[in-house]
């Protein structure tokens, strides 16, 4: 019966074969580039790229490099407020990144542009507004009685005002800090949410994006059992950080989740960009931050 299953699979796979002529439209590369600004990890390095025919098979991140762009971030008012210049990693030379060469944060409020220019390419440019802050009202964490020094969870409990007359949007990270405030593991959400105002409500995950569209009394609660491994170390307390994200980020990382890059029978989705003449997403993100002892 085995024999003759795998056989009948066989012969349905080879029917669904067929030679289908297309006419592939012609492609004018573009440059290609996805940065973030944010008030807490400002300066960081940027890779700029260069976009393919869709049927090529060259391997962008190998081959698409442009090292000859000219960059820089300007606000509003047309001022740079920082540039960038290539620098080769000093493995491998055919490899390397942009690097900032001052020292910039990005301001909640202000309006910033993204400006990037090479040979052979159109001028790219995308302009943001920084979200303004939004300040974590107040978090707890009760452990399970079954924990041990390596396995960790608990119920976490999370809770902001949302701004009003607005659509925003949101991210929570959860890391584990020492007596020494260092770094020593990050938690998972591993169960679906409380009610929310005993409404079903979209679910709500840590290191997951998330809008206030549901969200009533300006009030937004994440309740969630949460989970982590901490490799043996003694975790002292939890550093909740809420991400105000621009809404272009917001969706680019919501199309970034939802695609399947080899899963042959899912239906095409372009990644959403708002890069004007070139692909990829500037987006900005302001950082609040609360701690919770353990």
């Amino acid at each position: 019966m085995l024999g003759i299953s795998c056989f009948a699979m066989m012969v349905m796979a080879s029917s669904c074969e067929k030679e289908v002529d297309m006419d592939v439209p012609g492609h004018t590369p573009k440059l290609a580039v996805q940065y973030s600004l944010s008030t807490e990890e400002p300066n960081k390095n940027m890779f700029v790229g260069r976009s393919q025919l869709v049927l090529s098979g060259n391997d962008l991140w190998r081959n698409g490099l442009v090292k000859d762009a000219t960059v820089s971030i300007k606000d509003g008012s047309g001022i740079v407020q920082q540039a960038f210049v290539y620098m080769a990693n000093e493995y491998n030379p055919e490899h390397g990144n942009y690097k900032p060469v001052n020292e910039f944060t990005p301001v909640p409020g202000k309006q910033y542009t993204l400006v990037i220019s090479a040979g052979g390419f159109e001028t790219i440019q995308s302009t943001l507004t920084m979200p303004v802050s939004v300040p974590v009202q107040s978090s707890s964490f009760t452990a399970d009685a079954q924990n041990n020094s390596y396995n960790f969870s608990g119920r976490l409990r999370i809770q902001f005002n949302d701004l009003p007359g607005q659509n925003n949007y949101y991210r929570l990270i959860v890391r584990l800090l020492d007596a020494q405030g260092k770094i020593v593991g990050h938690a998972f959400s591993n169960n679906a949410n409380d009610d929310i105002f005993g409404e079903e409500v979209e679910k709500i995950e840590l290191n997951k994006v998330f809008d206030d569209g549901w969200a009533k009394q300006n009030v937004i609660t994440f309740s969630d059992k949460v989970s982590y491994y901490n490799g043996g170390s003694q975790p002292t307390q939890l550093e909740v950080t809420l991400q105000h994200l621009t809404r272009d980020l917001f969706l680019y990382e919501r199309s970034r989740e939802n695609y399947e890059e080899d899963n042959p029978f899912a239906e095409p989705l372009n990644l959403h960009s708002n890069i004007q003449n070139g692909y990829g997403n500037f987006g900005g993100i302001t950082i609040s931050k609360f701690r919770v002892k353990m």
